[in-house]
Order: C-alpha cells, then sequence, then structure tokens
C-alpha cells in the first residue's frame, strides 16, 4: 500500500471516528433521556398547543404549556431535573403538556411574542388562550414565583420539587379564576 493511500485511508478513519464521536455526544447529552417525550402525554409545536387547547376544553383539564430553545443548556438541566423528575411528572398528569420550540422557524417566534417572555425556559398554565397566567421560572437564579391571591402577590422561591409544584398549582388557580372571571363578568383581575 502507498504512503498516499495510507494517509487518505487513515484520515477518512480518523473523520469517521469525530463524526461518530459528535453523534454520540449529541445522542447522549441532548437527546437521551432529557428532552420531553410524546410517551409521557405530550404535544409539540403549535399544531400541538391548538390540539391541546382543544384537549384542554373537552377535558376541563389545565393546559401546561413549556417555550424553549432547542439548544438552552438551561432547558436541557430544566427537562432533566425537573420535567423527568417521576414526582413532577405525576403532578403534571393533570395537565395537557406543550412543549413549543420557538426557535424552529418564523412562525413559532411569532408564536411566543405573545407570552412576552423574558428568559427560558418559560411555563405558563391556562384554560383558553387568552388567560395564560406564567410561573415565572428564572433558572439563572434557580428561582420560581409562588403567587398567592393575584399573579402581582407572592414571593420568588428557591427552585425545588415542592416550589416548582406550588408554583404550577398557584398559577392554575388563577388561571381558572381568569377564564372564570372572563366568561361570567367580562372583567380581567387585577
Amino acid at each position: 500500500m502507498s504512503f498516499e493511500l495510507f494517509k487518505k485511508v487513515f484520515f477518512t478513519l480518523i473523520l469517521i471516528a469525530l463524526g461518530g464521536a459528535a453523534l454520540s455526544y449529541i445522542f447522549i447529552y441532548h437527546v437521551h433521556g432529557r428532552g420531553v417525550s410524546a410517551k409521557d402525554g405530550w404535544l409539540f409545536d403549535i399544531q400541538g398547543y391548538h390540539q391541546g387547547i382543544r384537549e384542554s376544553k373537552l377535558t376541563e383539564k389545565p393546559l401546561f404549556l413549556y417555550l424553549r430553545r432547542q439548544a438552552c443548556q438551561r432547558c436541557i438541566a430544566f427537562e432533566y431535573d425537573y420535567l423527568n423528575n417521576p414526582q413532577i411528572k405525576r403532578m403534571l398528569e393533570d395537565y395537557v403538556k406543550v412543549q413549543v420550540n420557538i426557535d424552529t422557524d418564523r412562525t413559532h417566534e411569532r408564536f411566543a411574542d405573545q407570552f412576552n417572555l423574558n428568559t427560558y425556559p418559560s411555563l405558563f398554565v391556562m384554560f383558553d388562550p387568552e388567560h395564560h397566567v406564567s410561573s415565572y421560572l428564572v433558572l439563572e437564579m434557580n428561582q420560581i414565583w409562588v403567587a398567592q391571591d393575584t399573579l402581582q402577590k407572592g414571593n420568588f422561591m428557591p427552585l425545588s420539587e415542592a416550589s416548582f409544584s406550588l408554583s404550577v398549582t398557584r398559577a392554575t388557580i388563577l388561571a381558572r379564576k381568569t377564564a372564570n372571571m372572563e366568561e361570567s363578568s367580562g372583567e380581567t383581575p387585577p
């Protein structure tokens, strides 16, 4: 075998090995065991959102909307630490769950604009599209907002399974109250 042929084969094998290593890294750290799954009842993207709204109205379950960016490391960690946590998965069984990757295309970005997002990931609870309530998750500070009687009254708490559950529960109560007030009187709460 000539030296030139040996170099070509050697470099080709090196490139194949590097490509395999890169794909393994992507699978292990960004796909396998991290993201949310349809087998856990999640719906995806804008089409899933509209399907989720219909399902929410039919079942009277609240819609849990999770907005994220594709390569957001905080989103990936949040999914791994919280959304794939068995206790939180059980709690979210009472919700119609939708995940939207807002950086899929311009349509998804425009969809996300209606929620006035400040950070990712962002979480909302709603019974209809006009009345969404945010849980104000602030992962940079490892905090989550727990509302009291209104969304304006409450406190940030250290993010944990308990505070996450409490925040989502309080957001659900406020979303139900907001949707019912609008239906009954045409008013929105403060």
